[in-house]
């Protein structure tokens, strides 16, 4: 009868000692991977991952979807690519204790207000920053009365979580919560005021970190949160701003392999600064790397399977993707091509990234290099954006001194981790398939909905340069229709700060009266002769 049933005529003892010979390896085989599954799966659970979860990719299998610029596995850059809808633009509700919740908040489009105004407190009475909001959090430091400090989220137990810019002597900069009621809210200093605060705006401010050993990838960050992960030693992690406790959020794209990718904090002093070290693929056969993408491109050269190559932003096509070659030192030159999609892989950037050539160096810095400026005073970010204002005032119709105002408020006068990284004075979101000329920055920001307050993953707009962000926010007015009223009345600038509150541009009542109030106080109207 059994050697009826098989494909194979064989005897009764042949067909015993065949699938003896052949089925018991292959069920201890199947036990290792079911076992390893559940494993992996128990984990996952645990962390709380699997909804943001990513498919595996096996070395020499090709991914069933095309990788290209829009692939969210691939989107790790913070200033370059499109906006992600995966795991870097998920909204995610943090809770009162810091742990990020494993299930994204369901936010219907167009319900989330942006908040990218800085909201600066400072002390009424002498105090204490303490570590926690609960009653048993341990004390930081003791805060003499008028201490300075930015609002950083939502209270809790009656405290309030802040960033304390430093007393620029024995008192550091760091994160804290002080009591709620101990505190009020004060208007911006400008430039030039507060030594303190213009000494931790100059400090550089890493977009990406580099473990210096193996650590952990926590789900919060106090001593309640799980271990999401394990990170080995000199992984890659994408800053998102936020930092309590001892431990930075930050975005992890996982290996493509076990580790999904995700959001979650790491131990601070287990990190430090690296620089962007861009989205990179492997071929998993040997291939061609060509000058093109269609029938009359030249064949460059023939890559050995398991080349390493980095993505170049922007250049997508359906068939093939312009990726970045590092040349072998010997007969293959390094440069840029053109190879098939089909033919790679998404891998972890290697470490050490590979030296750039001279030539490729100064090419990048030509087409991707951000102006950075800092400003000594008031009047010297007043002057600047001033005299850009006026420019986009002539093809916008925008007044020059309601431009001046809002930069002011919503950059906190060009300090803002926005402006600061991608010269984004206005808050202005990367929706849809828009993108910066410089393409988009991923930030962790703290937003209103109606039900509460959340910290979600939003992407908003880069600029090369302060001039762009200017102009951009004068096509960002005539381009909605919303604002045409507005538009009618520019000649009145007061009139124009009022109608687009109006209109909906902010949900902060008294949004208009900050505008005008800052353009009397530094008698902006000057921009609009």
């Amino acid at each position: 009868m059994t050697g009826r049933n098989t494909h194979l005529e064989i005897t009764r003892d042949q067909g015993h000692s065949a699938v003896r010979r052949v089925v018991l390896p292959l069920l201890v085989f199947a036990s290792t991977i079911v076992a390893a599954g559940c494993f992996q799966q128990a984990t996952v659970g645990e962390a709380g991952t699997s909804r943001n979860a990513a498919p595996a990719v096996v070395a020499g299998q090709p991914r069933s979807a095309g990788l290209a610029q829009d692939d969210p596995l691939l989107s790790m850059s913070a200033l370059g690519g499109t906006p992600t809808t995966a795991v870097l633009a998920s909204s995610v509700r943090v809770l009162p204790d810091g742990n990020v919740q494993a299930t994204p908040l369901d936010v219907a489009p167009g319900a989330v207000v942006s908040t990218t105004i800085t909201r600066w407190v400072k002390t009424t009475v002498a105090t204490t920053l303490w570590s926690g909001s609960n009653t048993d959090a341990a004390a930081f430091t003791d805060l003499p009365q008028g201490s300075l400090f930015r609002a950083v989220g939502p209270d809790a137990n009656g405290r309030s979580p802040v960033y304390y810019v430093g007393d620029g002597m024995l008192r550091r900069a760091g994160n804290g919560w002080v009591d709620a009621r101990l505190i009020e809210t004060v208007e911006a200093p400008a430039p030039g005021q507060v030594p303190a605060v213009d000494a931790d705006a100059s400090q550089p401010m890493p977009i990406w970190v580099q473990a210096h050993r193996a650590t952990k990838l926590w789900s919060g960050p106090d001593d309640k949160a799980v271990t999401l992960t394990d990170l080995p030693q000199w992984t890659f992690l994408k800053v998102d701003g936020l930092e309590r406790g001892g431990r930075i959020l930050v975005n992890y794209a996982g290996d493509y392999a076990s580790r999904q990718p995700g959001i979650g904090w790491v131990d601070s002093t287990s990190v430090g600064p690296a620089g962007d070290p861009g989205r990179w693929v492997t071929n998993h056969r040997a291939t061609t790397i060509w000058s093109g993408t269609d029938d009359r491109a030249m064949r460059f050269s023939e890559l050995p399977q398991w080349t390493k190559l980095r993505i170049v932003d922007g250049a997508v096509d359906a068939a093939r993707m312009q990726v970045e070659f590092f040349g072998d030192g010997v007969t293959r030159a390094p440069g840029t091509a053109w190879i098939a999609r089909a033919d790679v892989g998404p891998i972890t950037p290697p470490v050490p990234l590979p030296a750039v050539t001279a030539v490729t160096a100064a090419q990048a810095a030509s087409a991707t290099t951000l102006e950075s400026r800092t400003f000594a005073s008031g009047n010297d970010f007043i002057n600047a954006v001033g005299e850009a204002a006026q420019r986009s005032y002539k093809s916008s119709g925008v007044p020059a001194s309601v431009t001046v105002a809002q930069a002011i408020l919503e950059s906190d006068w060009g300090r803002s981790r926005l402006s600061r990284q991608g010269n984004n004075l206005f808050g202005i979101k990367a929706l849809g398939s828009a993108s910066g000329p410089a393409g988009v920055v991923t930030l962790a920001t703290w937003e209103h909905l109606a039900g509460g307050d959340v910290v979600v993953q939003a992407p908003f707009k880069a600029y090369f340069t302060l001039e762009q962000s200017i102009d951009d926010h004068g096509t960002f007015f005539t381009r909605n229709r919303r604002y045409a009223a507005a538009l009618a009345m520019a000649g009145d600038a007061r009139a124009f700060a009022s109608a687009i509150q109006d209109a909906g541009y902010a949900t902060d009542p008294s949004y208009a009266s900050k505008l005008i109030s800052l353009m009397d106080r530094y008698n902006l109207y000057r921009f609009d002769g």
